[in-house]
């Protein structure tokens, strides 16, 4: 799969909770991504769900204490990346993409958020790739070209 890194994209928050895990799979790939939006080659976008999704999963971590968890939320508010609020078109259509696609409408917000600015959307987890695969535009992580 041939992914374009000269524009924005929508990164779901299986690649960005790899930010604060470096030892998961996939991590350096998140890394790259994270590295070329700090050096100005690419724009991400995620959906304000992302933010309340990543608190909680490094909540949930045992060896991340809650001061880890609010300097890793305050660290994304800090980068400056495009946290898009979810308006109810965004969401009308993500329930669409969840019923046709069998996927939660948390991570449908996703792809609808990716469809409304007509940008390609990144993630990692590798089972939801699979059930979007008839949708265009969507990338799983471990394959997209470096």
């Amino acid at each position: 799969m041939i992914f374009d890194s000269s524009r924005s994209v929508v990164l779901d928050s299986s690649v960005v909770v790899k930010w604060f895990r470096r030892y998961e799979m996939l991590w350096e790939q998140a890394f790259k991504l994270r590295q070329a939006y700090l050096d100005g080659q690419l724009f991400i976008h995620v959906p304000d769900l992302l933010i309340y999704e990543i608190a909680n999963v490094l909540r949930h971590k045992p060896d991340i204490d809650e001061t880890r968890v609010q300097h890793a939320i305050q660290s994304l508010f800090d980068m400056g990346i495009g946290i898009e609020h979810i308006g109810l078109g965004v969401i009308g259509r993500a329930i669409e993409i969840a019923y046709s696609c069998d996927v939660t409408v948390y991570d449908a917000a996703f792809v609808a958020l990716a469809e409304q600015l007509e940008t390609d959307l990144i993630t990692a987890d590798e089972k939801m790739a699979r059930q979007l695969r008839a949708m265009p535009r969507i990338y799983y992580l471990a394959d997209i070209a470096s």
